[in-house]
This record gives structure tokens, C-alpha cells and sequence, in this order.
């Protein structure tokens, strides 16, 4: 160890070192007495040549040659904080062995030499032994006085060394004039990782905002409306229903037909083309009207007559025609020319009132022709005003179609109805048509020429609430009973064949209902429906399905929406209702299909 190594030496620790200096010295050794120890010391106090001992020479080589103390220099750059000495180790306790060589060194006396020593990069001169001041000595002298026996000195590691000159030259160093600021390290808190709780900010923070969002995204998809996915309706086509051809039983003699009013289309006997009589005198009222309007109440213009015309209506009656008197020197309406035409069929009424619009018969039957073929009656033919002529001819199935359009008409309505009529010049006349006594007959002409007796008549019934109107055309019968009693007979067939039928079962499959999450069920017709049908008629059968809102609306018997089935004359409408329950979509279904939820798929 060297001098630099050294750690300085306390008071106490020099005394204690000084105090065992002493002791050694006086204390005698081993095989010695007294006085030899005491003329020893007195020996080794000056050798032969008188030259002082080692101790003392080195006492006085330090002593007279004293070096000035340099005082430290400043230095210029801040030292490093000090590290803290190491605690000095205890030297060991000198053995027997070692207080000999100990003894023995100090017995040859070393050469007197001064000994640097640096302490804090310093030279330091020569150190002088320790001088004992006067409290040293009082502590030594009350030392001495309370000791036992004085062991043998011995030697101490750098007993040359002086503590205070140490000291002195090594000043210490205050931390609050300290050229870098003192700085308290604190023990490092992660030099051991703490134990970090799961409950951290850190943790909760990630994990409750990713449970929000599944919450979040948990209850709008369950609560979601179903506006995106509503169940999907699909319609059924359903066949127009048809009614069943009309079979009536026929006359023998002549030609017959039925119809029925806005049913297109008639049953006939036959097609073969029949004398129509006076039945043409319909078609000159309509063509006359056509010509002259006229509104339900309103007369017309007047037609003057004179004796002439009254000596024509003699000529009439010479023939076999059938005629009215008319007013001499009076006039008759265009109202009352037409009830004398269409109620007591008056020959000389119907010419009268052609000539008037149509110069000739040649002329008339021209216009007649085209009138005929606008309305689409082409198995007619009309030659004359008032069928006299036998080239008058008609199909039954045509008079069916003439007497729908003058049953149209308001005032020819009216007229042919009227069971009697009071015109002036010709009185009181009476309806020619017998079947007017009949409930719901309505009209509307009979006609009969030679040995051809024809009748078209009009009836008027409710049929399971529907108002229907049934037409009948009987030709060329045999005499005027015959004819009625066919026409009754027709016209009772026709009834029975005009009675409600059932169109659409009840339970009708009416269209299905599917939705995306697989659920499906069908609709079915709540229950029957039934319209008027004849003859072939068809009625078209139409769906009207959707789903309200609202689990109530899909719950097995729930409406719908309808099916109706519109016949030519009525329509019948029922409830379609859901055949079994339609369950809503799962919780699963709703959260793994989001985008159709939302209507973004596709």
C-alpha cells in the first residue's frame, strides 16, 4: 500500500499509535531486567562515534529541515463529485513473529530521509513525527497514570504519516459549494419490474371500449327494423274462372237466342238470317235519334198532319199493315211519333218519320246499311223503315246485340216499357207486347209478318244481389201465343243458369311469403268467392298481398291483404290471410348478417 492509498488517521487512532510507541519502548523484553532495558535505551541513544541514533537523527533530519506547506492550487476544472472512500480494512494483529521483526527493525535506524507524500494529486513535503500538544499530553498523562503494565512497543504501518498535514492538504469538500451540484440519487424504481395490476387504465381502457362496441353493435342489429329485409310476397297466378257454355232447350220452329247484358257474346239456335217484321222498327227509332237527340222529358219538333195523311192511314189498314189515325190538321211530336212506333207499331208513324231525314226507302236503307255496320251488326239487313218488306232479315244472335243498344238508350228505355199511351188524333193505345204483364219485363218490341211471329224482349232480376238484365229473341213462331210461351221458356232457362257460382274455393293458395333469414309460409283465401257468370264468361282472379308491420302480422290467420274476382256483371272480394306462423329472424341470424340488416348487401 502506498502512501496514496493510505486513508488519513484520526486523533484518537495517532494517540492510540503513539500511546503503544510508548509502551514498547519502556516496557522490557523478554530475558532482560530493568536496568539492562534502561542501559539499552541509554546505548541506543548515541553510538561509539557519538552520532545521535537513527530515531533521533531522523527526529532531527525532519526537524531542521522542515519544507514549507504548499497551499493546494485552484483548479481550474470542476472536479467529479468524490466517490466515497472505502471503509478501511482492520489491519491484522501483529503475531509474535511479526513483533520480533518488528523489534528487530527498530533496532537498525533507518536512514534519515524526508518522504513525499501526495494526497489529492498534491506533493507533500516531509511530515515531522507527531508533536504532542498539551491536551495530547494531559490524555497521555491520564492515560499512563490508569494503565497496566506497558507491553513491548511495536511498530506501526506509516507512523511517519501525519494525519493533520493530510488533512490540511485534502480539504473537504462542502455539497453546497461544490463546483457541480450535488444531485440525491434515488433508488431506480424499475430496477425490479413491478407487478402491474390487470385493472390499469392501459387494460380497462382497450377492453371496455371493445365490450361498448359490442354492446353497441349487439343492440342496434337485435333492435334493427326490418324495412331492408321485409318478407318478400309473391302472388300466385290464378286462371280466369269461366262459366260453363249456356245449353237451353231450344223451339222446334224458327230461330231463338239469350243474351245477357255486358256478357259480350250470345247463345243462338241458329245463325241463319229470319224475317225481322216490324223488330226493324227499332233500328229506325235509333237511327232517327242518332239523327235527333233527345233527353228523358224533351218532345222534339212537331210533324203537322192533314186529311191527306189521314187518308193515307186507310191505305195502311187496306193492306193488313198496322197503323194509327193521326190528327188532322194537328200535329204529333217526334216523342209521341216514336211511342206510336214502338208501343202500337205503326207503319204509317215510322214512314212519316223517315221521310222527313231520308227522302226514299233506297236512301234509308243506304244509311241504314252504314249505321248497321258502325255498330257492328252485320247479320242484319234493313231495306225499309218499318219491316214490311220480307229483305228486312236478322240472325237471332244480332237482335240480342239491337235490343242491348236500345235498351241503352233513356228514352227508348222508357218507351218500349209503357204498357199504354194517349196521343192526340189516335187516343188510347196499348203495348203489342203481351210479356210487359210479366215481373221484370221491360220492353222491348214484337214484330210479325204472314205467318212469322217474332218477339225481343227485355227482363230485369237480381241475381244473389247483382241486377241483371237477360234479352230474348224468338223468330218465326207460328202464331203470337206460341211465341210468348217460348220466350217465357227461354227466359226462365236463362235465370237458372245466371245464379251465383263459386268461383275460388276458400283455403285457395293466393301467393307465398319468403324472407331471407328462411322462413316461409303461403297465403290462402279466407273464403270462397262467387260472381255471375254465363255462357263462357270468364272472370280474371287478381291478388292484392302484403304484410303489415308488427309481429301481429305474421302470426298465422293474419290479413294478408285480398283476391277478388271481377265477373262481367259483379265482383267478389275476400280476405287472404297467412296459412301459418312466419317466424322472425334469430339473434344470430340478425347478428351475423348485418349488411342486409342495414340494406348494404347488394
Amino acid at each position: 500500500m502506498t502512501t496514496e492509498d493510505a486513508p488519513p488517521l484520526t486523533r484518537r487512532a495517532r494517540r492510540a499509535r503513539e500511546r503503544a510507541v510508548a509502551g514498547d519502548a519502556t516496557r522490557p523484553t523478554p530475558g532482560t531486567t530493568a536496568d539492562d532495558t534502561t542501559a539499552d535505551a541509554a546505548g541506543n541513544g548515541a553510538d561509539a562515534t557519538g552520532t545521535p541514533s537513527g530515531a533521533e537523527a531522523a527526529h532531527e533530519s525532519v526537524t531542521t529541515r522542515p519544507h514549507p506547506r504548499p497551499e493546494p492550487e485552484p483548479d481550474p476544472k470542476p472536479k467529479p463529485e468524490p466517490e466515497p472512500d472505502p471503509k478501511p480494512e482492520p489491519e491484522p494483529e501483529p503475531t509474535a513473529d511479526s513483533d520480533i521483526e518488528s523489534t528487530s527493525e527498530a533496532a537498525a535506524p533507518p536512514a534519515p530521509v524526508a518522504v513525499p507524500v501526495a494526497v489529492s494529486g498534491l506533493a507533500t513535503p516531509g511530515i515531522l513525527p507527531p508533536v504532542a500538544d498539551d491536551e495530547d499530553a494531559a490524555i497521555r498523562a491520564d492515560e499512563e497514570s490508569t494503565a497496566g503494565p506497558r507491553r513491548t512497543p511495536r511498530r506501526l504501518a506509516l507512523t511517519w504519516v501525519d494525519e493533520d498535514a493530510v488533512a490540511a492538504a485534502s480539504p473537504g469538500v462542502s455539497l453546497d459549494t461544490a463546483a457541480t451540484p450535488y444531485v440525491t440519487v434515488q433508488p431506480d424504481l424499475l430496477a425490479v419490474r413491478p407487478r402491474r395490476s390487470p385493472l390499469r387504465a392501459g387494460v380497462l381502457v382497450p377492453l371496455l371500449s371493445i365490450i361498448g362496441v359490442i354492446v353497441l353493435y349487439a343492440a342496434t342489429t337485435l333492435l334493427w327494423p326490418l324495412h331492408a329485409v321485409a318478407p318478400q310476397v309473391t302472388t300466385a297466378e290464378l286462371a280466369p274462372v269461366s262459366a260453363p257454355a249456356s245449353a237451353p232447350a231450344w223451339p222446334e220452329q224458327g230461330g231463338a237466342a239469350l243474351g245477357v247484358q255486358g256478357i259480350t257474346g250470345a247463345a243462338a239456335s241458329t245463325g241463319d238470317p229470319i224475317s225481322m217484321a216490324s223488330l226493324t222498327k227499332v233500328v229506325t227509332v235509333l237511327m232517327a235519334l242518332d239523327r235527333m237527340p233527345l233527353a228523358v222529358g224533351e218532345q222534339g219538333p212537331e210533324y203537322g198532319f192533314t186529311a191527306a195523311d189521314q187518308s193515307s192511314y186507310w191505305r195502311y189498314r187496306e193492306r193488313g199493315e198496322s197503323a194509327l189515325p193521326v190528327p188532322v190538321d194537328g200535329t204529333l211530336t217526334q216523342y209521341q211519333l216514336m211511342q206510336g212506333i214502338l208501343i202500337a207499331s205503326a207503319n204509317n208513324y215510322a214512314d212519316r218519320l223517315a221521310a222527313d231525314l231520308w227522302p226514299s226507302d233506297q236512301v234509308f236503307a243506304d244509311a241504314a246499311a252504314a249505321w248497321l255496320s258502325q255498330r257492328g251488326l252485320t247479320g242484319m239487313t234493313v231495306v225499309d223503315p218499318s219491316g214490311i218488306d220480307e229483305d228486312n232479315v236478322a240472325d237471332p244472335a244480332s237482335l240480342i246485340a239491337l235490343a242491348d243498344l236500345a235498351m241503352a238508350d233513356p228514352v227508348v228505355a222508357e218507351i218500349v216499357r209503357m204498357p199504354t199511351a194517349e196521343l192526340p188524333g189516335a187516343g188510347l193505345i196499348e203495348n203489342t207486347n203481351a210479356l210487359l204483364a210479366d215481373p221484370g219485363v221491360v220492353g222491348i218490341k214484337t214484330g210479325a209478318l204472314w205467318e212469322h211471329f217474332n218477339l225481343l224482349v227485355a227482363k230485369d232480376l237480381v241475381v244473389d244481389e247483382t241486377p241483371v238484365r237477360m234479352y230474348a229473341a224468338v223468330m218465326a213462331q207460328g202464331d203470337g201465343e206460341a211465341r210468348n210461351a217460348v220466350a217465357r221458356a227461354l227466359l226462365a232457362q236463362l235465370e237458372s243458369e245466371l245464379q251465383a257460382r263459386p268461383t275460388v274455393a276458400a283455403g285457395t293458395v293466393a301467393g307465398s311469403v319468403t324472407t331471407a333469414w328462411g322462413a316461409d309460409t303461403e297465403l290462402v283465401t279466407a273464403d270462397a268467392t262467387s260472381v255471375v257468370l254465363w255462357n263462357g264468361a270468364s272472370a280474371p282472379v287478381t291478388a292484392d298481398v302484403s304484410l303489415e308491420d308488427g309481429a301481429d302480422a305474421r302470426t298465422a290467420g293474419a290479413a294478408a291483404g285480398t283476391l277478388t274476382v271481377t265477373g262481367p256483371l259483379d265482383s267478389d272480394t275476400v280476405e287472404v290471410r297467412l296459412a301459418s306462423d312466419l317466424p322472425g329472424p334469430t339473434a344470430w341470424w340478425r347478428l351475423t348478417h348485418p349488411l342486409e340488416l342495414f340494406g348494404l348487401a347488394g
